[in-house]
């Protein structure tokens, strides 16, 4: 019964947290990543791999401190949350990729959204991991104290 409950907890979730990483990513990925490295950067050769380094970077950290933050399991919101910022990165940099056609470009497309989407998947994983490794520890250090305080 309960894994039951857990799959369907796992699914409806909170879709608040999808809205609060998608703002965290734009908030504290790319408005710092447009101050830091300009626009000039990514039509530069290298600059394409520093920025999906950067964006990558971002998506795990705001990923890994939402699950982290939130309470309950809250892994699919910011995946999707990642998906929806890629889609946003692609519109927003659609020119330093024209080189690229036809198949290729639709490949690589759909690659950098598929990374995009396990990256967040991942990290939220890990930031739940490590909220519930913290609430675990928290509950044995609560029980320990209650049983020494009773005899």
């Amino acid at each position: 019964m309960e894994t039951h409950e857990g799959y369907r907890s796992l699914i409806s979730g909170d879709w608040r947290w999808l809205v609060v990483t998608y703002s965290f990513l734009v908030l504290f990925d790319l408005l710092p990543g447009f101050l830091a490295f300009g626009l000039g950067t990514f039509f530069r050769p290298y600059g394409f791999w520093w920025f999906t380094l950067w964006a990558g970077g971002g998506i795990a950290i705001v990923s890994a401190y939402v699950g982290f933050g939130s309470r309950g399991t809250t892994i699919f919101e910011p995946a999707i949350a990642s998906l929806l910022y890629a889609l946003t990165l692609l519109a927003a940099f659609e020119v330093p990729w024209k080189n690229a056609e036809g198949y290729r470009f639709v490949t690589f497309r759909i690659a950098l959204l598929v990374f995009a989407f396990l990256i967040g998947l991942g990290a939220a994983a890990v930031g739940e991991w490590i909220q519930m490794r913290k609430e675990r520890r928290l509950n044995l250090a609560g029980e320990g104290s209650e049983s020494k305080v009773g005899s």
